[in-house]
């Protein structure tokens, strides 16, 4: 967390303030240990655009590219008080067009987001490196088929937080592809038929969107949007951290452990 719809969801909200001027930076005695790379320093600025690669936020700015990954309990806010929200890392007093001035702010409990402030030769090194994003039109069953012909003995939900490869799916989101493909999270990825890789690009999809349509998935003390709050993405889980299967309802949700992550499926409807 947050994985690939919370942050779809705080750089739509974001984008609907642009054009943003920042006139003001301001950061906290950690902020230096999120930053691993600098080509530029943070300072007056434009941000022209707003949008997210995998999981991580992007912001174009009149400096360069700013990456921000939100870690485990990062997230950017914004609102026209300054809160003094805790745990603030960074805080941008920006101005809109219309001469608004807003206070937007990179909130982070856990301190293990990291950001990086890239020329534009480095971005597009950085950018090059990342596969098929899940919601383009190359994320594709010949993609997956490729990927799982060249892992074949990977287990398959623990395979998919893998952002070499699943740039932006995290534990939720696997499960939940999982299930929707009718895929137990243990089977091998040289295992899955051509019917089932359909299942995974369609299920993909159909996870991201019901997601982000309802601005993210937040449990206790995790996520929040850029206007600070809660998602409501809970209300579309099938069987993470569920009790019974949002498929055949039958109250049989198993919990196991791969990779160290919590993995959750309905032992009646994945095989």
């Amino acid at each position: 967390m947050p994985e690939l719809p919370e942050v779809q969801t705080i750089a739509d909200q974001l984008s609907e303030y642009l054009p943003l001027s920042i006139s003001e930076v301001e950061t906290s005695i950690h902020a230096n240990t999120f930053i691993k790379k600098s080509d530029f320093e943070l300072g007056p600025c434009d941000i022209q655009r707003i949008y997210r690669l995998g999981k991580s936020l992007i912001m174009d700015l009149s400096l360069g590219t700013l990456v921000s990954g939100l870690g485990m309990s990062g997230g950017w806010r914004i609102s026209k008080e300054d809160r003094g929200v805790k745990h603030t890392h960074f805080k941008f007093k920006v101005k809109n067009k219309n001469g608004e001035i807003f206070y937007l702010s990179y909130v982070d409990p856990r301190r293990f987001g990291r950001m990086m402030l890239f020329n534009e030769m480095s971005f597009k090194v950085f950018k090059d490196s990342l596969p098929p994003d899940p919601t383009s039109e190359d994320f594709n069953e010949e993609y997956l088929r490729t990927v799982f012909k060249r892992f074949p003995q990977r287990q398959i939900k623990p395979f998919l937080l893998d952002q070499k490869y699943f740039a932006g799916i995290g534990n939720y989101m696997a499960c939940e592809i999982c299930a929707l493909a009718g895929v137990r999270p243990t089977r091998r990825a040289g295992k899955i038929t051509k019917k089932e890789i359909e299942k995974f690009v369609s299920g993909t999809k159909m996870v991201i969107e019901g997601s982000v349509k309802n601005n993210g998935l937040t449990f206790s003390g995790g996520y929040f949007d850029a206007n600070g709050e809660k998602g409501e993405g809970v209300l579309n889980l099938l069987v993470f951290h569920q009790k019974s299967c949002g498929m055949c309802k039958k109250e049989n949700i198993k919990k196991i452990v791969l990779a160290t992550r919590g993995t959750y499926y309905c032992p009646h409807c994945q095989r």
